[in-house]
């Protein structure tokens, strides 16, 4: 009983630590590698050159071959094995990362209609009121004093970006306007990156912010009004469907 319970304990340790395992053979592999090559070439060069005394002329190159392959084994194996070692990492973090976009859709799917029946049930006025509250919350746990202001040239109004972190100054007509062109850029393409978005907005790209967008239905911009730390107001953007990895394609 107590073998059986440490082999799947090792089994599990083994399961979660093998793209670190899988690196480490691939570095050993690498270094190896360049160690039997150099060997292996020091070994060819010693029969190449007794063969050609022997001969009294230089070897013909198959000849050399035929004499020295089995030199070359040891590395040619070491280097396949190093070669699998790095498939195998780049295939088991493919399957990590579908794995975590698939859980984040069904999660971000489930809060979508939470928030969608909670806004049902507690009306449009309530709803603003715990909007403004949840934008001074995040603003006073992000103030700008402690972000770079992103300026865009198309508007003065302190805005800051939800889902970024990002703080930028702008003002509600464009915000308005960039949605409305990603809806019209879905209607027509089918689907938008969160980097699409920015563009129209001024604001800067990010790495994530061409895999992450909209797929299919219009985005719905949602907003809270609130007040900075240092007593300027600000608007306090999100998105009532928070972009979704693949732009939302399943």
């Amino acid at each position: 009983m107590n073998l059986s319970s440490n082999m799947r304990a090792l089994k599990s340790v083994i399961t979660a630590n093998s793209p670190v395992l899988l690196v480490g053979t691939a570095i050993a592999g690498v270094v190896s590698t360049g160690v039997l090559a150099a060997i292996g070439g020091y070994k060819a060069r010693g029969i190449i050159d007794e063969a050609t005394a022997e001969k009294g002329e230089p070897l013909e190159l198959q000849e050399q071959v035929k004499l020295t392959w089995l030199c070359y084994a040891a590395p040619v194996l070491t280097g396949a094995s190093t070669i699998l070692s790095v498939v195998g990492v780049h295939t088991i973090h493919n399957k990590r990362h579908a794995a975590l976009a698939g859980l984040y859709a069904v999660t971000s799917n489930r809060l979508d209609e939470y928030t969608e029946k909670a806004e049902e049930l507690l009306g449009p006025k309530k709803t603003q009121q715990i909007n403004n509250e949840l934008a001074q919350k995040h603003v006073d746990a992000n103030p700008p004093a402690n972000h770079e202001v992103i300026i865009t040239g198309r508007g003065t109004e302190l805005c800051y970006d939800e889902w970024s972190g990002r703080y930028f100054l702008g003002s509600m007509p464009t915000i308005e306007n960039a949605i409305n062109e990603i809806n019209i850029q879905l209607v027509e393409a089918g689907d938008a990156a969160l980097n699409d978005l920015y563009d129209h907005m001024g604001v800067t790209p990010i790495p994530m912010g061409n895999d992450y967008g909209w797929s299919g239905e219009k985005i719905e911009g949602k907003f809270g009004t609130c007040m900075a730390p240092d007593g300027r107001p600000a608007i306090s953007v999100w998105f009532r469907s928070d972009p979704k990895p693949n732009m939302g394609r399943k």
